[in-house]
């Protein structure tokens, strides 16, 4: 048996997580100060801050950063929705990552649930939702991106360019997508999904799928079937309900 080290909880060997609180077994209990985990400068060539709702800018310094309502590096004991201990941010070499540990209500990025227990990849000015609470993330000292460095960009009718990072890209009426359409009614809250993958040979394929909106996506001026991933080339002409 192995005894949680936050609840006291014990739970068996083959157990990963606490199964009352979702603390990960193998750590140490948050303020114990004897963890050896790196700070998050070892791991990131930026600053990241966590800006709190009511509460302001959060330098990040830990490599791994616990976000809960009674136990963590953050603690949000406002917000009931928020677990006991919810989610974490993690830096690698590769960047900032967020991870559900399994919490009641889950984890939102950018408006989409992800998964308990798997990372997804942070991009500057994302917004994760924990419980009731949203919080941005915001990256300063970060190497800029200017709209020659190449990639893959939507570009408007203004000829305003949109970089799209790797993975899945929300589109929709609300401003916690990774893409905000706000100046059509006629675009859906949560609208659509632009994927960006990258094959092991390293070619990147662009994918759109619809959410089931009321007002459709379209790829040169044909509709997209609802929840069903179809493929978008470089110069194809992308409509969200009324905007290309």
């Amino acid at each position: 048996m192995t005894t949680c080290p936050v609840c006291k909880i014990r739970n068996s060997e083959a157990e990963e997580w606490c199964t009352d609180c979702g603390w990960l077994l193998s750590q140490l209990p948050p303020g114990s100060g004897q963890s050896d985990e790196s700070g998050i400068q070892d791991e990131l060539s930026f600053k990241a801050f966590a800006i709190l709702p009511d509460r302001g800018s959060v330098m990040l310094r830990k490599s791994r950063t616990i976000i809960g309502r009674e136990f963590g590096d953050i603690l949000l004991p406002e917000d009931l929705n928020v677990s006991r201990i919810h989610l974490a941010l993690v830096a690698d070499k590769d960047g900032l990552y967020v991870e559900d540990l399994r919490s009641s209500n889950g984890t939102l990025l950018n408006g989409v649930k992800i998964p308990p227990g798997r990372r997804y990849l942070i991009s500057n000015n994302d917004v994760v939702t924990v419980g009731d609470s949203p919080i941005k993330i915001e990256f300063k000292g970060q190497d800029k991106e200017g709209d020659k460095t190449p990639g893959l960009y939507l570009v408007d009718e203004n000829g305003v360019k949109l970089r799209l990072r790797q993975g899945d890209n929300t589109v929709g009426r609300l401003p916690l997508n990774t893409i905000s359409i706000e100046s059509s009614p006629f675009i859906a809250r949560e609208h659509a999904i632009l994927s960006v993958e990258l094959t092991p040979s390293g070619m990147v394929f662009l994918y759109l799928t619809d959410l089931g909106s009321s007002n459709g996506s379209f790829i040169n001026h044909k509709p997209a079937p609802s929840h069903t991933k179809v493929r978008v080339k470089v110069h194809d002409e992308v409509t969200f309900a009324d905007v290309t």
